[in-house]
């Protein structure tokens, strides 16, 4: 094989870069996909009421079930009804003897719906249930 000395091209020393940076990305890719991130579940669409008396939610692991004003429930991001809610209660009381579940209803909410919820955790013994609601806002 005969090699071309004379040309003395420089780039053809140099180590290509591209498959590294294309690795790199692909990692960081695949990482960002398979990270789940733990964020408290937050509905943006719910409009939850003011309170003047309260304490800033602690970073504990609860059970977030949100509360529509047209009565549907939230937990976990998906819509439940009332007996799967109840099933999901138990199953999480069962697991943590100390389990807590927030409970973030719109203000237009049913009051029959929260009074619903509140019955499922009793059956299912969970005895911290705390409402979420925003700092009253001044005039």
């Amino acid at each position: 094989m005969r090699l071309d000395l004379e040309s003395g091209s420089e780039s053809d020393d140099a180590i290509n870069m591209m498959p590294l940076v294309d690795v790199v990305f692909l990692l960081l890719i695949f990482f960002l996909a398979a990270t789940t991130f733990a964020n408290e579940e937050v509905e943006l669409a719910l409009k939850l009421p003011d309170a003047r008396a309260g304490e800033s939610a602690e970073p504990v692991q609860r059970l977030v079930v949100n509360v529509f004003a047209d009565g549907r429930l939230v937990v976990d991001g998906r819509e439940v009804t009332l007996e799967a809610l109840r099933q999901k209660l138990a199953a999480a009381a069962r697991r943590n003897s100390d389990q807590s579940v927030l409970v973030r209803g719109d203000r237009a909410a049913q009051f029959g719906v929260g009074i619903a919820v509140l019955d499922a955790c009793k059956l299912a013994k969970i005895t911290k249930v705390d409402f979420g609601a925003l700092p009253e806002r001044g005039n």
